[in-house]
């Protein structure tokens, strides 16, 4: 089902100079992620659905600052990050690897005021990342795609038309990112996306 009558725009967080706050405002949704990359003033204030990740220090720090977005204003939290194994987790925190630890239930409960919320699942990420391994070979192998792929890959496959602005395809190696760079000019090609 196409959802035409709703914009979706995914904000990432290379940099972006351009004043943009006007067309930000203006999209039904706007999805930013994990800090927001400080919500500078040129990029608006609007925030429906705000995509954190799960995981390690970040998510820590996370789980530990202030909300980036007031809880109450968002419509919809997602986790990125799958539910984790218990007894892994156990065993992360015994050899205190915090780079595994999962703070993704800690997190669902400081945005529970957020309209709703989930997780990603194991299911859909593990997809996405086979179907962009079909794309070509990566220069690293990858551990799963990041979380800008997964939120586009979201909004396009319940038939949304999505728009996307600061996506710089780089930054941890263990993500795909030449890969998600093809996916994304596929999708584009295909009239599934289009740049701002």
């Amino acid at each position: 089902m196409r959802h035409s009558s709703s914009r979706v725009l995914i904000i990432g967080n290379a940099p972006i100079e351009k004043e943009l706050a006007e067309q930000v405002d203006s999209f039904a949704r706007v999805v930013r992620f994990n800090h927001c990359a400080g919500l500078p003033k040129h990029l608006g204030t609007k925030c429906t659905d705000l995509w954190l990740t799960g995981r390690g220090k970040q998510a820590q720090r996370l789980a530990n600052q202030a909300a980036v977005i007031a809880p109450c204003l968002l419509e919809h939290v997602m986790i990125t990050d799958p539910v984790p194994n218990r007894f892994s987790q156990g065993f992360y925190k015994a050899i205190r690897r915090q780079g595994n630890l999962d703070y993704g239930a800690t997190l669902l409960v400081k945005y529970a005021q957020a309209q709703s919320k989930s997780r990603i699942s194991r299911c859909s990420r593990e997809n996405l990342l086979i179907y962009l391994l079909g794309l070509g070979k990566p220069e690293h192998t990858p551990r799963w795609p990041s979380s800008g792929a997964l939120a586009i890959n979201h909004f396009v496959s319940m038939g949304y038309h999505v728009h996307i602005v600061g996506f710089g395809f780089q930054g941890w190696k263990r993500h795909p990112w030449e890969l998600e760079k093809l996916y994304v000019e596929q999708l584009s090609l295909q009239g599934h996306l289009s740049y701002l």
